[in-house]
């Protein structure tokens, strides 16, 4: 087998606080992928921004030089963003055209005072600045702690490591983090969102581990003007949200990805079985378009109530299992769904003495909690791996030593906050001193990001800025998941 794989292990520390935050939270509680009903917002892609980035690697080219590790290449849209100040290391630049119908040109919105939208006649306004004070910034995360599973200590105990780690380094002022449960219901996430903006004054909201609530609450942001993060999942309802930012890859590019790799790990079936929510819609569409494209045999594609009990799941193991192949492990299956369902499918099909191989995409199905749950059952004798936007346990003093002096018995989950802090971190810095909301939309489009724990996340093009994947693999011998590639583009 052949992998293209820009393997970096760099261990470097500045940068970012953010969505996956509650990807991982959902992870811990076995929520995942996130699933309810009634929220898809179908809609036209937007258009991009054509800036490219330029340079590599590790010099500063900006005031403040660069922290200790996460970098900001500098591309075009958020003119002056990325000065006095941004510690984060400006490694790069190029001259690229304006962000995506934002208010900010080429020459760029500076983040003191974005032109606001409606101002007339091009007129710059002093621009929102909410949950802003002289020494902290205040954000806002939901996740569902409750409603799909056990409460998560680990997200709890893991939320503000990286922050306080930091300290006041974010030009100058500390994190300030509000966290609300979502209840793993869109309607209760939008409950949540708007808590944290109007009670709060959160400057921005982030969310993960829950397509469905996601979107919920990207949208409510995008309605009232805050900006929004999140780890990439769906692409249809959140496309043409002028705040939203997805700082991995989509679950539907991910899915092409995904394809690849199955090819390239020696397979000619594959079988996907998913979570009956319509934001799993163009995950699915994309992957079995990209499978038969690369000359895969689509051998079973069904799908699955978002809420189904053990039995359901037991009884679509067993049609899962009725192919000899799948029972020997000569069919790659890809499992979109809640870490709770995964766990009812493969134990159940272990429990028949079927062991496919598994492979599917991030964040939730990689996290050490579903391997300690499943190899005892033997259910992945024949092999599982799962993208993720963040390395496993094994490589972490080799990626960012600081997070083990931070958290000594820190998980892979508290990992993963870890990574989503400092990405979050280097997008703030960039934004500079005068933050406004309309400066710090501005001032992420055009500029990748490059914190050495998440891909570089790449906004030259638009909102959705992942490039890459790391890949997990079950190592049953440590009960977790162990590093199989990082910052993999193709295979």
């Amino acid at each position: 087998m052949t992998r293209t794989s820009d393997s970096r292990r760099v261990g470097r520390g500045a940068g970012a606080r953010l969505i996956p935050l509650a990807a991982l939270a959902v992870a811990l509680v076995l929520a995942a992928c996130g699933q309810k009903s009634g929220v898809h917002l179908a809609s036209d892609s937007g258009a991009g921004g054509a800036g490219q980035t330029g340079g590599a690697g590790g010099g500063a080219a900006g005031s403040g030089g660069p922290g200790p590790g996460a970098g900001v290449v500098n591309g075009a849209a958020a003119g002056g963003a990325a000065g006095a100040g941004v510690d984060v290391g400006v490694v790069g630049s190029s001259a690229g055209a304006g962000a995506e119908g934002n208010g900010a040109s080429g020459s760029g919105a500076r983040a003191a005072g974005a032109t606001a939208a409606g101002g007339g006649g091009g007129t710059a306004v002093a621009g929102d600045s909410t949950g802003v004070t002289n020494d902290t910034i205040a954000i806002g995360i939901h996740a569902p702690a409750t409603g799909a599973g056990a409460p998560a200590p680990s997200f709890d105990q893991g939320k503000d490591k990286y922050f306080n780690f930091i300290g006041p380094t974010v030009n100058g002022r500390a994190i300030k983090v509000f966290f609300e449960d979502d209840g793993y219901n869109p309607s209760q996430a939008v409950a949540a969102c708007k808590k944290l903006v109007q009670v709060d004054h959160v400057f921005l909201l982030g969310g993960g581990g829950g397509t469905d609530q996601i979107v919920a609450c990207a949208q409510y942001a995008a309605s009232v003007g805050v900006p929004y993060l999140a780890e990439g999942v769906t692409e249809s309802g959140v496309n043409t949200l002028k705040s939203y930012f997805a700082e991995s890859m989509t679950y539907k590019t991910q899915g092409a990805l995904l394809a690849q790799y199955i090819k390239h790990q020696g397979f000619s079936q594959v079988m996907m079985i998913r979570g009956n929510t319509q934001n799993f819609e163009d995950a699915h569409s994309g992957f079995i378009t990209a499978a038969r494209s690369l000359g895969l045999q689509v051998a079973r594609d069904d799908a699955v109530p978002k809420d189904a009990d053990a039995q359901t799941m037991g009884s679509e193991a067993s049609l899962m299992c009725g192919s000899l192949d799948a029972r020997t492990g000569k069919v790659a299956v890809y499992p979109l769904m809640s870490p709770k369902l995964f766990i009812n499918l493969a134990g159940a099909a272990a429990g028949q003495q079927c062991f496919p191989r598994y492979a599917g995409i991030g964040i939730t199905l990689g996290l050490n909690v579903v391997a300690q749950a499943l190899c005892p059952t033997g259910a992945f004798k024949n092999g599982a791996s799962f993208f993720s936007p963040f390395q496993g346990l094994d490589v972490v003093d080799q990626v960012d030593p600081d997070f083990h002096k931070a958290y000594p018995n820190g998980d892979d989950i508290g990992f993963g906050l870890w990574g989503a802090e400092k990405l979050l971190a280097a997008h703030l810095k960039a934004a500079g001193r005068d933050l406004t909301r309309q400066g710090f939309v501005a001032a992420a489009l055009g500029k990748s990001f490059n914190t050495g724990v998440y891909p570089v996340a790449d906004f030259t093009h638009g909102h959705f800025g992942g490039t890459a994947v790391h890949v997990l693999r079950a190592d049953c011998g440590r009960n977790q998941y162990v590093t199989e590639a990082q910052n993999a583009r193709s295979f």
